[in-house]
C-alpha cells in the first residue's frame, strides 16, 4: 500500500497505520517534527528529490520535558528502529547549527538492522549522523535514563548510496558496520582555529568491518581530519574517494592524548591523493588489497540477508 501525505499532516500518525512493504511518500514541503520509526520493512520517501525536508532543533544542552539536558542520543530529529527501513531522496535536518553554539545535534540516528538510506540530504554540524548502536559503555551509563528499547546493543549493517552528508565535528560516527557509496561528504566551518573531524568510529574488536567510504567525494574549504577512533578499536575504509584540499596531510587523528592509534584500524587506497604525509599508524593499501577489502566487506554486509 502506498501512502501519501502533505506537509500539513503529520509523518508520525501516518506511519502507525504502515504495514510491512507498505511505502509513505512525502508530498513537497517542510516538516517540522521529530519521528521515530519503529516499523520494519516500510519504506519513506520524497515525492520529488529533496523536496520533502524534515525538520527539528534538539541539542545536547537543550532542557527536556523531564527536565534533564537533551544528551547526543536524544537530539535525533528522525530516529530508525525498525530494521529494512529504506529512506528515499529526503532532506534531515537538525537545525541546532553551529556547532559552537548549540554542540551535538543528531539529524539522522540509526539503529535498526539492513537500513538502507538513498539519494538523502542529512544535515547538521556536530554529529549530523549517529550510526548505532553506541558502544558498550555507554549503553551501561545510560541505564536508567536512555530507554532501554533504544539500549538493545544489537549489531546493525546500515547502506547510504549517493547521500550528501554535511557536518563539521565527528558527524558521521557511532558503530554499525556501514557502507558509503558515492556519497557527498560535506565540511562546514566550525567557527574556532580547531580542526574539524569527518567521521569518528566506535566499533568494538571483535566487529570484522566498520565504515567504508567508496568513491565518495570529501568537500569543504576549512582544515579537516578524515577520522579519529572515538573507541580504541574503530574501524573505518577509504577507497577510491576524492579529496578536497582541506583534507589534512596526515588524515587521521588519534583522539586528543589517548593511545588509540596503537588498536584504531584505519585503512585507504587511492589513485589520486597524495598519502605520503598520513600518520604512521593509517594502513595504506595496495589495489589488490583495497579490492579484495572491498569484497570481503560487501560479503559481510550480505552474510544472513533475509529478504
Amino acid at each position: 500500500m502506498i501512502i501519501e501525505i502533505s506537509p500539513d499532516q503529520s509523518i508520525t500518525e501516518a506511519i502507525k497505520q504502515l504495514n510491512p512493504k507498505d511505502v509513505l511518500v512525502l508530498n513537497d514541503g517542510i516538516y517540522n517534527e521529530k519521528v521515530e520509526i519503529w516499523n520494519s520493512n516500510i519504506t519513506i520517501k520524497a515525492k520529488n528529490y529533496l523536496k520533502a525536508k524534515i525538520i527539528h532543533k534538539d541539542y545536547y544542552h537543550k532542557i527536556m520535558p523531564d527536565n534533564n539536558e537533551c544528551n547526543t542520543f536524544r537530539t535525533y530529529t528522525l530516529y530508525v528502529g525498525g530494521d529494512y527501513v529504506k529512506l528515499e531522496g529526503l532532506d534531515i535536518q537538525n537545525e541546532a547549527v553551529p556547532s559552537c553554539i548549540y554542540g551535538q545535534a543528531v539529524a539522522l540516528h540509526v539503529d535498526g538492522n539492513h537500513f538502507l538510506c538513498e539519494q538523502c540530504r542529512i544535515a547538521s554540524a556536530q554529529d549530523s549522523l549517529f550510526t548505532g548502536p553506541m558502544p558498550s559503555d555507554l549503553l551501561l551509563r545510560y541505564e536508567g535514563f536512555y530507554p532501554p528499547e533504544k539500549r538493545k546493543g544489537t549489531p546493525s549493517k546500515q547502506i547510504y548510496r549517493q547521500c550528501t552528508i554535511i557536518g563539521d565535528v565527528d558527524f558521521i560516527f557511532g558503530c554499525a558496520t556501514a557502507f558509503f557509496d558515492q556519497c557527498k561528504i560535506i565540511s562546514l566551518d566550525r567557527g574556532s582555529t580547531n580542526p574539524t573531524y569527518v567521521c569518528a568510529p566506535a566499533h568494538s574488536k571483535e566487529l570484522s568491518f566498520g565504515y567504508l567510504f567508496y568513491k565518495c567525494s570529501f568537500q569543504g574549504n576549512e582544515p579537516a581530519y578524515l577520522a579519529r577512533p572515538w573507541r580504541d578499536y574503530g574501524c573505518v575504509a577509504f577507497i577510491e574517494c576524492k579529496l578536497d584540499e582541506h583534507i589534512l596531510p596526515e588524515g587521521y587523528n588519534k583522539w586528543d592524548n589517548t593511545h588509540r592509534d596503537k588498536t584504531a584500524r584505519f585503512y585507504e587506497y587511492s589513485t589520486e591523493i597524495d598519502t605520503s604525509r598520513r600518520v604512521s599508524w593509517a594502513h595504506l593499501l595496495s589495489s589488490a588489497d583495497a579490492t579484495k577489502y572491498l569484497n570481503k566487506f560487501l560479503s559481510f554486509l550480505e552474510e544472513n540477508d533475509e529478504k
